[in-house]
């Protein structure tokens, strides 16, 4: 114990603070603060690196996250994360998943315009690619929800379907 206790002044006072882990949240939260429900580790807009307190968790609304600014402030997703449910600063620091890439072969974005939503895909028509298994909706697919694999087809004649 005496170890970690170290490692935590080391880093708050000579490198940039990292939040912790998912994982380690609760430890570090015991440890600084002596409570889960005090800690709190975020963003600082204002001196752009991140900063822990004990002051007390808070949450805001789907799509956004909470940063120091230097109380607490609404923020929106980085643009490779989305947060499609209440954002609590217990146990978080970033919007909780990370948008598809749809990169894979024959893939194209088709939609990236919400913070509360991921990214939807395509495929390339125009390159002669179509979805493997066809999605929910003829023209794009969610990739948290369904498979976007595309493959290529072999024939004189394609269409936008």
């Amino acid at each position: 114990m005496i170890f970690l206790l170290m490692l935590i002044i080391v880093t708050t006072n000579g490198f940039d603070l990292k939040c912790p882990a998912k994982a380690d949240w609760r430890l570090r939260a015991i440890v600084s603060c002596y409570s889960e429900d005090k800690y709190v580790c975020l963003l600082n807009l204002l001196e752009d690196k991140y900063m822990e307190n004990c002051s007390r968790t808070d949450q805001s609304s789907i799509g956004s996250k909470l940063v120091f600014q230097p109380l607490f402030n609404l923020a929106v997703c980085d643009v490779a994360r989305y947060q499609p449910i209440v954002f609590t600063t217990h146990g978080n620091s970033e919007c909780i998943y990370s948008k598809s890439k749809c990169a894979d072969d024959g893939q194209l974005v088709f939609s990236n315009d919400s913070s509360s939503r991921d990214v939807t895909c395509r495929c390339d028509y125009t390159k002669g690619y179509t979805f493997v298994t066809k999605p929910k909706n003829s023209c794009f697919c969610n990739p948290s929800q369904e498979d976007c694999s595309c493959f290529r087809v072999m024939c004189t004649k394609l269409s936008a379907d």
